[in-house]
């Protein structure tokens, strides 16, 4: 099969990328970083180098391929600059439109626990929004969502914030 991967070479994607190829699947990974693209690459992947913001980029590295895994980058709650749930809701839906686009029928999206209510969630009713937006699509694009409870290494990234905010 041909697998789009995106998330780059983070904790999810680097391992899905390593056993998918070893299973003999052909994978691209999206990555925004030019400078990840050997490591791509090493792992016998190749390398889509671009942002999952621009949907022309997202079709092009769509089309052709049997299924796309998608996720969203783990933003900052401690940024109150950042709209997170807004900034979710634009990247499921530059997922919908090039899903559509490039002709995609299998898809799988890592949400999270608590993704299946809008109330009592907190922050985690991004992924009940995305998943909502990717329902959108049509019956016959199949659609699994992965609701994991959690990635406390994950916290790690918001320890100085923790510290110097509370």
């Amino acid at each position: 099969m041909k697998i789009v991967v995106t998330g780059s070479l983070g904790h999810i994607s680097k391992p899905l990328t390593e056993k998918l190829v070893q299973k003999g699947h052909t994978v691209t990974v999206i990555s925004s970083q030019p400078e990840r693209q050997s490591a791509i690459e090493t792992l016998g992947a190749t390398a889509a180098i671009g942002s999952i913001e621009d949907v022309d980029f997202l079709t092009a590295t769509f089309t052709g391929a049997d299924a796309v895994y998608c996720m969203v980058p783990p933003g900052n709650p401690f940024d109150h600059s950042h709209d997170v749930i807004a900034s979710v809701g634009r990247l499921a839906t530059n997922y919908v439109q090039a899903i559509l686009q490039s002709g995609v029928k299998h898809v799988v999206y890592l949400s999270s626990i608590g993704a299946h209510t809008d109330k009592g969630n907190g922050i985690l009713l991004f992924h009940y929004n995305a998943e909502h937006i990717l329902q959108t699509l049509p019956s016959d694009v199949a659609i699994a969502f992965m609701r994991p409870v959690g990635f406390y290494y994950n916290l790690l990234s918001f320890v100085h914030t923790i510290k110097t905010q509370g």
